[in-house]
């Protein structure tokens, strides 16, 4: 019982610690969340994560230090100067720095050498590093001495007039932390930025704080003898406060804890790690979600092919160079959009919006990885059309965007998933040709929706190296949408012998599309140019008018276009919004080259700086980046050379309003 007991001492100030760490951390980041219940309840949600990893972290530094015996090191001296201790710090501190840029600068250079081929690379780099380890050791003991020598003179000159020793082991501590934050930041602002472009930080500031607070504690706690029987059980219980106030949230408000999880990365991942979100969903019956037919309408089979990282004017049905057969003879025998605009320059915010229905900002959910978890109340086309008695099948690239492991949600209503592991789009079209042959073979069927991600142009570098000038990108690009199209072919060959009146309806669109050097940007995700969201929309089928359309059309209304071409009313749920286009692809209705409506937006997140918003009415396009506006007539300008502010300042106020209705939408719940 002694020894119990002499164990709960000795660890009772790690709890009291990892408390206030807990209710700082929480405090910080749940700031601003839903008024005072959102606030504490998100603390207490991040609380359970970080209250056990900071208790242990406490725990184990503490033992560490009672395990090294510092004091027997003798790193200080008698007068209470350090020497040995600075020189030591400041070698630790370099050689870690070192090892860092030795591993950054080397992994580029294997990237530039291997063209990230993951065999290479995974041999190469443990080399690079135990090489750059064992330089570093080596040198280190020199080093050391050759520091330790330095600040000892320092020392023996600044004692001389009778002062307390300059290389105290606080003052070492200090420098040594404001020196390590000061070559962080150096090599951040000046190697990682210009290379890796926007990395949003804010997610750190909990856990920073949350470490801070801890270490405080800590310092508090051997100083402050007097307050520690007050203080401990007061954390103690504000850390409980909060997390019995993140049980109620849970149990009684489960819409603000669906919202703190998808906007709060500590507390969001405790919901995330902790609750079965998923069991919301699977509490509703698919009849729920059945969309209403149309009196007569058939029921055609419907292929939709997105393609990540398309840009429209490199097809051919856009005026491109890129050998793409297949898509240019669809685009001969169906509806070509000659204007339409991706919801954002992401997939992980453009696919969401693709598939639900609603505008990327109206899309709630959390970065997991490189894709979004979508909020497990919203409703996907494919479990609408499953509702509505059609098969549904998915051939995907990316395990983590629709696998299992990812939890994205966007696998929801398909009946039959093939995701391929190594994202390769030949392979993947094989297999989507072959299950298709054997589903043919086997009778007859419900209609089918199949759908199929193909990943090959958003790797386009990957697949061919650095490009040494913007001709040869360009180049290597166009070689990735040749690749892409003869995937194509090969799903769309399984349809080869149906007769005309049993042929499917075929989309092929993309996601976004790619700057390749334009606006001084050689990737996405870093405006909403057109270079970045104007995108191929080409559809061909049974009762599908051939012919070009120029009105414009937001992807954002696919949703409802695909539910109307299936045979289905539009929905008359807040779940969907926009309205269905279909009636320009079977020429119910004329195109309005002056007319259309899409909205696109960059929704800040970890690796987008967002804040910038765009509107396209008919011709003109309204680019917001909140302190200054852009003005194009994209049909007469495409490449958006001529900014029109001010020649045609009379344009600004209508699509200003327009721009200003979307932003209220994205207030309004769409539950």
């Amino acid at each position: 019982m002694s020894l119990l007991r002499s164990a709960a001492r000795w660890l009772w100030p790690s709890v009291v610690a990892a408390c206030a760490g807990t209710v700082v951390a929480g405090l910080v980041e749940g700031a601003g969340e839903g008024g005072v219940l959102g606030a504490i309840a998100s603390a207490g949600f991040s609380s359970l994560l970080a209250l056990p990893c900071l208790f242990v972290a406490s725990v184990a530094v503490r033992a560490l230090w009672v395990a090294w015996k510092p004091r027997e090191l003798a790193l200080v001296e008698d007068n209470g100067g350090a020497p040995r201790l600075a020189g030591w710090a400041l070698t630790i501190v370099l050689g870690a720095f070192a090892l860092a840029w030795a591993m950054f600068a080397g992994t580029w250079q294997l990237a530039g050498l291997t063209a990230f081929k993951p065999l290479p690379m995974s041999f190469a780099e443990p080399i690079l590093a135990v090489a750059a380890a064992l330089a570093i050791a080596i040198l280190s003991r020199p080093v050391a001495r050759a520091f330790t020598a330095l600040a000892r003179l320092a020392d023996r000159r600044w004692t001389r007039t009778g002062r307390a020793p300059l290389f105290s082991p606080a003052r070492i501590a200090i420098a040594a932390a404001v020196l390590a934050m000061a070559i962080v930041y150096a090599l951040w602002r000046l190697m990682v930025l210009p290379r890796i472009g926007t990395l949003d930080l804010t997610p750190l500031r909990g856990p920073v704080a949350g470490l801070a607070a801890l270490a405080l504690a800590h310092v508090a706690w051997n100083r402050l003898a007097g307050a520690r029987r007050l203080a401990g059980p007061a954390l103690a219980a504000l850390a409980a406060g909060a997390i019995a106030t993140a049980m109620y949230a849970w149990r009684a408000e489960p819409s603000l804890t669906l919202s703190i999880w998808g906007d709060r990365p500590i507390a969001g991942l405790a919901i995330d790690r902790i609750f079965d979100l998923d069991r919301i969903r699977s509490d509703i019956p698919f009849a729920q979600f059945a969309p209403t037919p149309r009196a007569g309408a058939p029921h055609p089979d419907i292929i939709l092919v997105t393609i990540d990282t398309v840009r429209a004017d490199h097809t051919p049905p856009y005026g491109g160079h890129a050998e793409m057969p297949v898509l240019h003879e669809l685009g001969q025998r169906g509806s070509v959009f000659e204007w339409a605009f991706s919801p954002s320059n992401v997939t992980r915010r453009s696919i969401p919006s693709l598939i639900i229905g609603l505008a990327p900002d109206r899309v709630r959910g959390r970065v997991v990885g490189w894709a979004l978890r979508v909020d497990p109340r919203y409703v996907l086309l494919p479990e609408r059309l499953r509702a509505g008695g059609y098969e549904t099948a998915g051939f995907m690239c990316c395990e983590g965007i629709w696998g299992k492991s990812a939890r994205t949600g966007l696998a929801r209503g398909l009946d039959h998933l093939d995701i391929d592991p190594r994202e390769n789009g030949s392979s993947l079209a094989k297999t989507a040709h072959a299950w298709l042959d054997e589903r043919a073979a086997s009778g007859d069927h419900k209609p089918l929706f199949l759908w199929m991600h193909l990943l090959e142009p958003h790797n386009w570098q990957a697949a061919y190296g650095m490009p040494r000038d913007d001709e040869e990108r360009r180049r290597f690009y166009d070689r990735t949408l040749a690749s892409s199209d003869r995937m194509l072919g090969e799903l769309l060959a399984a349809f080869a012998n149906r007769p005309p009146e049993q042929a499917p309806i075929i989309i092929v669109t993309a996601d976004h599309g790619e700057a390749l050097g334009d606006h001084g940007q050689p990737y996405h995700s870093t405006d909403l140019y057109d270079s970045q969201i104007h995108v191929p929309l080409v559809i061909a089928g049974p009762g599908i008018q051939p012919g070009r359309i120029p009105e414009t059309v937001s992807l954002t209304d696919l949703a409802p276009t695909i539910l109307d071409l299936a045979g289905f009313g539009p929905p008359d749920d807040r779940g969907i919004e926009g309205a269905s286009f279909a009636g320009l692809a079977t020429g119910r209705r004329p195109a309005d080259p002056d007319g259309g409506v899409a909205y696109s937006a960059m929704i800040k997140d970890r690796s987008n700086p967002g804040g910038i918003k765009s509107i396209v009415h008919g011709r003109w396009k309204l680019i917001d980046n909140g302190s200054s506006a852009e003005l194009y007539d994209v049909h007469a300008d495409p490449d958006e050379r001529s900014n029109l502010v001010a020649v045609k300042p009379a344009l600004l106020q209508p699509l200003r309003m327009l721009l200003h209705e979307r932003e209220l939408r994205a207030d309004v719940s769409p539950f």
